[in-house]
């Protein structure tokens, strides 16, 4: 063979390789080309089967729930009111409802404030700062409803109403650099609350609302007491309130009928006791009493253990006792203050008659006042027209105390006693006539300051 007809058989040979290539290249791509189309058809098949099947089994269960409106067992609170805050309670009863934080020694206060009348209309700048008592909140002012609870009564009235929060309740449960559970954010009385925050908030609402603005102070209990402190210690507010009502004052409590008075030779130890396993807090939610709050619904056995547990404390008054709003006072309740102002009030108690700033004990004492003991709070730096709403059944404001203070202020205050002998504490906040009895002598009160003006 030729060296022609060798490279010429090479050629046919890579040909016929070449060929037999491409024409298995074509045979594997038709069936690669036909195993996808299968599959494509049964992946086509396999969805189309199952959205038919989930249609079919998505119109039985629509004959069983539906996305239409309904009535669903036990998705409607009972009494939204033991649940809601503050301004979810004002808002869904047609009021308006603002929040306003106020900065006081780094304390975050916030204040609820119900601008205007649930019919609408103008600011006035005639305006209200309430102040709630004891283990409470701005909601004391508010749980007893439209027409009864005095900030409602005074927004309608034509008042502009703010409702102030001591520091340490739920409310205002926050600070600028301290932490909530520490002994330095708790270590406060209502003197300090007197001294700073209720100034702070005075000046807040000037300033938010500008000239023309007055500003009348009611206080419920310990709410007076930071109103007696704060004139006293801040005597220039005397000159910017234009008046104040105090309803169950406590200045003096040397004729505290209530049977707390036995706990408060021991309140500084039980304290002490408490503050040692790192609880600063007085009674948080958590407690004992904190959690009566589940319990106590308006018909239940252990809704009658609380309100006679209530009354033994304030008085009783069963007349005046709306079961319904058990359940929502004491949602409300122990919303948060400190050991320390428990046992500022304890110390009132076995004070011999005198109203004074905290006792630290003698050694104490000369380190913070320069004196072995505590300088008591001078009333006649008081002038101030004030109000002091008193009842005969208050076993925590008794007459004796409430008329000792009366004395003790300028001849501008007048006193007011509540036409109900068995009106107790607690009384102010939730009577079912508290429009009668309190309220009616409320807005004749405010009346008269403007008349008078």
């Amino acid at each position: 063979m030729n060296v022609k007809e060798f490279f010429e058989e090479q050629k046919n040979k890579v040909q016929k390789a070449f060929n037999a290539s491409y024409e298995d290249a074509i045979r594997m791509k038709n069936s690669v080309t036909n195993y996808v189309d299968i599959q494509q058809k049964k992946i086509s098949s396999d969805i189309n089967n199952y959205v038919e099947s989930f249609k079919e089994s998505g119109r039985k269960v629509t004959d069983t729930w539906s996305y239409l409106p309904t009535e669903e067992p036990g998705a409607v609170m009972e009494n939204p009111d033991v649940v809601l805050s503050v301004p979810a309670i004002i808002t869904r009863h047609g009021y308006t409802c603002e929040t306003h934080t106020v900065l006081s020694q780094g304390y975050l206060i916030n204040v609820h404030r119900i601008p205007y009348p649930r019919s609408g209309g103008k600011i006035s700048k005639k305006t209200v700062l309430l102040h709630h008592g004891l283990f409470a909140s701005s909601a004391d002012w508010i749980l007893n409803g439209p027409d009864k609870a005095l900030g409602y009564v005074l927004a309608d009235a034509g008042y502009d109403v703010w409702m102030s929060n001591i520091r340490g309740n739920m409310y205002s449960k926050e600070h600028v650099s301290l932490k909530s559970d520490s002994k330095s954010f708790w270590n406060f009385s209502w003197h300090d609350v007197a001294l700073h925050d209720v100034p702070a908030i005075i000046d807040y609402i000037l300033k938010n609302k500008g000239d023309g603005t007055t500003i009348n102070y009611i206080g419920h209990s310990m709410g007076t007491t930071i109103l007696f402190a704060m004139l006293t210690l801040r005597p220039e507010y005397n000159e910017i309130l234009k008046s104040a009502i105090a309803l169950a004052p406590v200045a003096f409590l040397t004729d505290l009928k209530s049977p707390l008075k036995s706990l408060a030779p021991i309140a500084s130890n039980v304290a002490y006791m408490e503050m040692l396993y790192g609880s600063h807090e007085f009674l948080p939610k958590d407690s004992v009493l904190g959690r009566m709050t589940s319990s106590c619904d308006g018909d239940s056995m252990d809704s009658m253990v609380c309100k006679n547990v209530i009354f033994y404390i304030c008085g009783y008054n069963e007349k005046q006792f709306d079961k319904n709003l058990l359940p929502v006072f004491l949602a409300n309740l122990g919303t948060g203050t400190s050991w320390k102002t428990a046992v500022h009030f304890a110390q009132e108690v076995i004070a011999d008659g005198k109203f004074q700033q905290f006792d630290y004990g003698s050694k104490d004492n000369q380190i913070v006042y320069g004196t072995d003991t505590p300088p008591t709070y001078d009333l006649t730096k008081i002038t101030l027209p004030i109000s002091l709403f008193w009842a005969e059944n208050d076993l925590l404001s008794s007459e004796k105390d409430v008329k000792l203070l009366y004395e003790k202020l300028p001849s501008t205050a007048q006193i007011y006693k509540v036409p109900d002998p068995e009106f107790n504490h607690l009384d102010y906040l939730w009577a079912i006539d508290a429009p009668r009895l309190v309220n009616e002598e409320v807005i004749n009160t405010l009346n008269r300051v403007y008349s008078e003006a």
